[in-house]
């Protein structure tokens, strides 16, 4: 994954770095596409790329999920 949290000591920290890596995983992601589209790279180059971002993605959705939770105090 592209952030690490055992760097951070406060939760709100590390919420704030993730959600900066979910935004730049966005981005690849419609990068990509373009890519694809002007022809840059190929089918299978862009499919296992896709299924790279994706994963990290679902890490980074749930890494935050559960951070926002103990963000605020487990309500």
């Amino acid at each position: 994954m592209g952030v690490s949290l055992a760097g951070f000591k406060d939760p709100r920290e590390a919420l704030r770095a993730l959600e900066k890596r979910r935004k730049e995983l966005e981005n690849e992601l419609m990068e990509l596409v373009r890519r694809r589209e002007r022809g840059e790279i190929g089918e299978e180059e862009f499919q296992e790329a896709k299924l790279r971002l994706e994963r990290e993605f679902i890490e980074v959705m749930d890494r935050l999920a559960q951070l926002r939770f103990i963000v605020s105090g487990g309500v």
